[in-house]
Parts: C-alpha cells; structure tokens; sequence
C-alpha cells in the first residue's frame, strides 16, 4: 500500500539519496582520460583487484576488447565499478587508468585499469532520531544491518523499507525514513561510520471516508462494502492491499487500480478507481435439423446462455441456460445469487435444473448454498440439494426408477488466482462432499425383489486448477477433476456426464456417463492480450459405469484422450472461446470445434 499515493521518500524507492550522502562523504575516483583517436581496443587489463575478480568486474562495463574505444562510455564502466566496490562497503576505493598505450599507426590500443581498495568501512554505530512510537532497540533488531560488518548499500535500504513497514502495520502510512548523515568516528582503528536514520513519523491514519470513482452502474456502497472497512478504523496495509483483489473478484469492474490515500481537513480517506466491464453477457447458437424420411419433421438445436452479475448494481447475479442437444434431448437451468446477507460476509446461491433425457426420463435438481466468505482466499459453504428423477410413462421400459433425493453437505474453496478468466499464477483448490437418502417409487413389480426401494447416497466432488508463467506472455495451465456417487444401486439419472467443452474436449457433449468420473486439462497458452490467449491442449478422461444386472446391463470404464487448439478473445460480449479438438480415432473430417462465452456465475 505504502506504493499508491503516499508521496514517501524512502532509501529503497530514491537511492540517490543514499549513494550522495554516503559518497559525497567518502573517497575519489582516479581517472586519466586517454586520447581518443579512432582506435579499437586491442586489450583491457585490470590489476590491484582482490574483493572482486577481473571477470565479475569486467560484467560491469560496456567497454569490450575489438570494440571501438569511447572515452565517455569508459568513464561510466570506471563510475559502475567504484558503485560495485561501494556497495560493498569499500567507501574508499580508487580507480585509475593506469595503461593507453596506441599501436604506431593508432589503430590499436591497449588498457589497463589500476584498484586501489583501501580497507572497507565498517558500521560502528547506528542511530535513529526522531522516533517516538517505538523504540530504538525495536527498530534496530529488525534490522540486518550490523555493528562491526561492512557498510552494504542494498542492506540499508532494505532495512529502511522494514523500518517503514513496521510503522505502516502500527497505522502510520505516512511514515518517511531517510540517511540523515554517514561520519566518520574519530580515534576509531578502523574506518568506523556513525550512520544516522532519522525518521519522520507523521500521526497514525485512520480512514474517515472512502470515495469511489468511476462507477456508473454500480453502487458505491458495493464497493465500500468489499473493502470490509469501518469508518474511523486505523490504517490496516494487509486489509488495504486486499481491496484490489476482492473488488476483481466480483467480476464486474474491467480494471481496478489500487487503493490511494489522502487527507482532507485533518481527516484521512480512501480512493477507490474502478472501470466498469461489461457485466450482461449472451451467447447463443441455433441449427436445425432437417427431417430425414418421409413423414418425419425437421427440428431445431442449439443453445443459449444469459448472465447478469451485477443486477441493478447491486452485485447480484442471474443467469439462464438452455441446450437441446437433439430431437427428444433438452436441458434448462436458473441460477441466482444474493451477496452479503444481512451485511455480513455470506452469499446465498440458489438454482433450478431440468434435463429432458431423450424419451426416456426427465429430471429435476434444485440445490442451495450459502458461503462464507472466511478470507480472500478462503471460503467454506454448506450445500443443499434436492433431485427428482421422472421416468417416462412406460416404467417397465425406461432406463431408470421414479427417485426422490435429498443431500445435505459442506464445500471448501481456496482460491489464489491473480485473475478468474486468464490466470498467469495462482491455484484454486475446490472439494465438496454430500450425504443423503434416495427413495425410489412405482418399482416394477418384475424388480421389486432385487431393488431397494431406500439408499443412501454420497458424492464426492474434487477440483483443482494450477497456473505458473513459464515465460514472457506464455503460461501453463493445469487442472484436476474428479466425481464420484456412491449409492446401493446408481442409475443413470443421477451419474455424473463426461465429454464437450467444459470437460473433455474432442467428444460430443455429455457423451460418456458414469458413478465415477475424472478428467484433466493441460493447456499452454501465448497471451495475447489481458484476457485474450491462443492455446495447445491435451485432456484426458475416465469414467465408470457400474452394472445394473437387475437389468442385465454390464459395468463398463474406458480411458480417453483428446488434443486440439483454441483461442479466447475478450470482446465487447464478453470472453468468447473457439476450439478445435480431436478424440482418439478422428480425423479433421469428425474432429469437434466448440464455440463458448466464458462467464463466472
């Protein structure tokens, strides 16, 4: 937070100020300019070096042999090797050109760099003026920096920025520490420094008000309200730092800047700048089919998904699905959301599912939960769930039973992506475990002996997503998915489905089913903007199928495999996705292309 509006004048952030005030002080350079006729360097040698090894110091400069020779370009390479020798305590160091020496037809020359490096300075004492709030013996045992060891420039920067942090923790933001003075102490047998911090603390900040810029749909007391802040709290950096990540979290706002302070009339006040994203999405596709034979009729498919995530500008969310898959196969599903029940970190989530299975059964799922919003990046839910499988009017010929289910059970999220749609670091780890009882009714009387007519039933679910920035706009993606139903006699109603974009890709949607399912995506993208990627992928699956011998239906499992490519575009509709996949045994001719608006409900 100390990074976003605070004007500090620390070490670490001008270190001009320390490299003026130590040597300013302390020591010379020594260097002779040599004639500059067109020359190239011939040879470059460097003696009286002991810290450091010709190698190391020759790194530092610019100057190469069979280069041509620049006086000015020579005098920096000189200015870098005393910064070297300086920042590891040896104030006193002298550099000297001590060899130019031309070829008779000047074309050559040859160099020759002489180090003088004195003995190093040491710290002899440490003093801090100006301080009032802590101590400083507190302040200095959480320094590196130490009595009797060289004097190091990196270090004391960086045990000025732990000085500034630890009054940042206490609620001083504004906080400055600065070198007030390097001297040396006389009578001292070695090259002693009296090194003096002075600190300005300013007064503890508290944050009175909270503004918030740039949202034109979106009410403001949305966004006060993630900050999880308190009018009047003493600044707190870890809760600051958080607001940024919170805010992207609730996927509404296209940039989020981090948070800013400043004082008005003696108070002190939090900024917030948001841009508003596009927070309505739609995606739709619709085909027909044409009738095949004679007196059968054409049919239309397709799909369609609205999403809205800020309804009102409230921060509640609301979408709509819908996919028919062929003539008899349909599917429909509601979600909603409420944010923040009662004001206190809880979401409720609610959502309605029918599934049209061909002619064979319809089922129905209503499921609630409610989350707690434990931390940024943990949150632990209680899950509700009710489902309804109806077989079609011929009991005796359908596929599944007439069942009723109801589940109770708990959820846990841990989530540490730097971004939802197009992480470049991060995981999200997600498990979630059911238990409950499943009635059936209307069992057949030709199945009444050999099927129970009460279960119990348990599902596991098991998600996990890795994501590490190999290099410069490349990053691997990693996920891990499993499912599993345990029940006295699973029927397909109630499995788990495998196949299509959103799982395996390369196969029709939904095309495998099972009790226990698992599958995994690697993907290696080429970022191409923010949000906007082009990727390799593999996927990989499984399925279990566990036999119905009531019905004399086998058990079946089998592997899978699928690869292809694809790119996501952020658009003005939202985050649109274009793939094209091949399953084992296809061809370019069967191979599946998916077309998909990405949202986050």
């Amino acid at each position: 937070m100390r990074h976003t509006g605070l004007m500090q004048d620390t070490m670490s952030e001008n270190p001009g100020r320390f490299r003026k005030a130590a040597f300013g002080l302390l020591g010379f350079t020594l260097l002779f300019a040599c004639p500059s006729p067109s020359a190239t360097i011939r040879s470059l040698k460097i003696s009286g070096n002991t810290v450091f090894s010709e190698r190391e110091l020759l790194e530092e400069m610019s100057t190469r042999v069979r280069t041509a020779y620049a006086p000015s370009i020579f005098e920096h390479d000189v200015q870098s090797i005393v910064g070297k020798y300086r920042s590891a305590g040896y104030l006193d160091v002298r550099v000297g050109l001590d060899r130019c020496a031309f070829s008779p037809d000047s074309a050559d020359v040859d160099l020759g760099l002489a180090i003088r490096e004195e003995r190093p300075t040491i710290v002899g004492r440490i003093i801090f003026t100006g301080v009032h709030q802590f101590t400083a013996a507190d302040l200095l045992s959480r320094c590196d920096t130490r009595i009797g060891e060289p004097l190091d420039a990196a270090k004391l920067e960086q045990d000025i920025d732990v000085v500034l942090t630890r009054y940042e923790r206490a609620g001083f933001p504004l906080a400055e520490c600065r070198v007030d003075s390097l001297v040396r102490i006389p009578g001292s047998e070695a090259d002693s420094l009296l090194v003096t911090l002075a600190v300005a603390e300013g007064r503890r900040f508290t944050i009175d008000e909270i503004q918030v810029r740039g949202n034109k749909e979106t009410d403001p007391a949305v966004v006060v309200r993630e900050t999880r802040m308190q009018v009047g709290e003493t600044f707190n950096p870890v809760k600051i730092d958080a607001i940024r990540q919170r805010l992207q979290r609730l996927n509404i706002f296209s940039d989020v800047s981090e948070p800013e302070l400043y004082t008005r009339n003696d108070k002190g006040g939090l900024l917030i700048k948001v841009r508003e994203g596009n927070t309505n999405t739609f995606d739709g596709i619709v085909g027909y089919v044409p009738p095949n034979g004679a007196g059968q009729s054409g049919y239309v498919t397709g799909l369609a998904s609205i999403a809205m995530r800020n309804l009102f500008g409230t921060g509640r969310k609301l979408s709509f699905n819908w996919q028919r898959e062929d003539r008899f196969s349909q599917e429909l599903a509601v979600r909603y959301g409420e944010p923040w029940v009662f004001n206190a970190p809880v979401n409720l989530e609610g959502g309605f599912l029918q599934r049209q299975q061909d002619t064979s059964y319809v089922r129905r799922v209503v499921d609630l939960k409610a989350e707690l919003m434990v931390s940024e990046e943990f949150s632990a839910s209680l899950l509700y769930g009710s489902e309804n499988v109806i077989p079609s009017a011929d009991s005796g010929a359908s596929r599944v039973f007439r069942s009723r289910t109801s589940t109770l059970g708990v959820g846990l999220q841990h989530d540490t992506r730097d971004d939802i749609y197009s992480p470049t670091a991060g995981a999200r780890y997600r498990t979630d475990y059911a238990f409950g009882s499943k009635h059936l009714s209307d069992i057949p009387p030709a199945y009444a002996g050999s099927v129970a007519a009460r279960a119990t039933v348990q599902r596991f679910t098991f998600d996990f997503d890795f994501y590490k920035s190999t290099f410069t706009r490349q990053v691997l993606a990693v996920s891990l998915h499993g499912r599993e139903l345990q029940s006295g006699q699973p029927e397909e109603g109630e499995m788990f489905r495998l196949g299509g974009m959103r799982t395996l890709r390369g196969y029709r949607e939904n095309q495998f089913i099972g009790s226990r399912v698992a599958w995994s995506n690697t993907e290696y993208r080429f970022l191409l903007a923010r949000r906007s990627f082009l990727y390799g992928f593999v996927d990989g699956g499984y399925y279990l199928r566990p036999a119905e011998d009531y019905r004399g239906v086998p058990q079946s499992e089998a592997f899978k495999v699928g690869y292809g490519i694809g790119v996501q575009l952020e658009t003005a509709l939202g985050n649109l996705g274009v793939g094209f996949a091949l399953g084992q045994g296809d061809t370019f001719s069967t191979a599946k292309i998916y077309f998909g608006l990405i949202n986050d409900f």
